[in-house]
């Protein structure tokens, strides 16, 4: 008997309850419009908290972009020498000037992505070819436009550049030594290159090296630059203090399956890589095909 009372029981609440909720339709209305208003605020909020890291990553790149365009712009008086015969860059221009020759069809055009002081462009120019430099340092096209004779087109690009101001199509190659490894977003970029390619064009980009000990090495210096006692020792040697900041700013330390992704990433194929120079570099070259499709980048 106790067992059925107590369900009785339980039943005339339930009943009552279904009676005062029915007697106050509003009261449950506005708990669900209050839930709602909570749920909407909640999402406002994520929304803002995602757009602030948004800025806040955007503010970091433009701040990267700042430092490789202030070091650049440091270096470029005395940027030709490096790649003077004897100097310590004239390989590369060597090799990279090997792999235009095997790429660009005579009288084609090329686009020199990081052009710096303008060494390879002009030599692109010197055997025909229609080259074009760009570079986010105005020191550097200051000094590769002081130089006579057949010239290449130069043009500056702001530092935090995203779009190329070439229309699709428009070169043959696109080179860029060293530039991958100081951009945010290579994928970007690589995809930027491609939009600029003919069908069937290359892409031509150097980047560190990982497999070479003076990666190595460096991979040793980074770490130890990130302490306080680094940089205050680098503010009474200018050299080092470069040195320093060049560390720290060339992040994109990638293997090369990362690369190879990250070009097929931006719509590009990769090309069979020439015969490997019996001296290795601390740069590895890589070519990158845009589909001979056509395909919509």
């Amino acid at each position: 008997m106790t067992d059925e009372r107590a369900a009785v029981s339980a039943q005339r609440a339930a009943v009552m309850g279904e009676r005062a909720a029915a007697a106050h339709p509003c009261d449950s209305r506005a708990d669900r419009a209050t839930a709602g208003a909570d749920r909407a605020t909640a999402g406002a909020d994520r929304a803002t908290a995602g757009a602030d890291r948004a800025a806040a990553g955007a503010d970091r790149a433009a701040a990267g972009a700042d430092q490789v365009r202030w070091l650049f712009d440091a270096k470029a008086a005395t940027w030709s020498a490096k790649y003077a015969p004897g100097g310590p860059l004239a390989g590369r221009l060597t090799s990279l000037f090997a792999a235009m020759s095997r790429h660009a069809p005579p009288g084609g055009r090329v686009l020199d992505l990081g052009c710096g002081t303008g060494e390879l462009a002009r030599a692109l120019v010197a055997v025909g070819l229609h080259a074009v430099g760009c570079d986010i340092s105005a020191e550097m096209l200051r000094h590769a436009s002081r130089n006579s004779g057949r010239q290449a087109g130069w043009v500056l690009l702001d530092s935090c550049w995203r779009r190329l101001p070439f229309a699709p199509a428009a070169f043959d190659v696109v080179v860029a030594a060293s530039v991958l490894e100081y951009v945010d977003e290579p994928t970007a970029i690589l995809r930027e290159c491609a939009r600029v390619l003919r069908p069937g064009g290359i892409v031509v980009c150097t980047v560190p090296d990982l497999r070479h000990p003076v990666r190595w090495l460096e991979w040793l210096a980074r770490w130890a630059a990130r302490g306080p006692q680094a940089r205050a020792v680098g503010g009474h040697w200018p050299r080092l203090d470069g040195y320093l900041t060049y560390l720290a700013i060339s992040r994109q330390r990638r293997s090369a399956r990362w690369w190879r992704a990250t070009a097929a990433g931006a719509g590009l194929l990769c090309d069979p890589p020439a015969k490997p120079a019996a001296e290795r570099s601390p740069l590895r070259l890589f070519t990158f095909a845009r589909p001979r499709d056509g395909r919509a980048l």
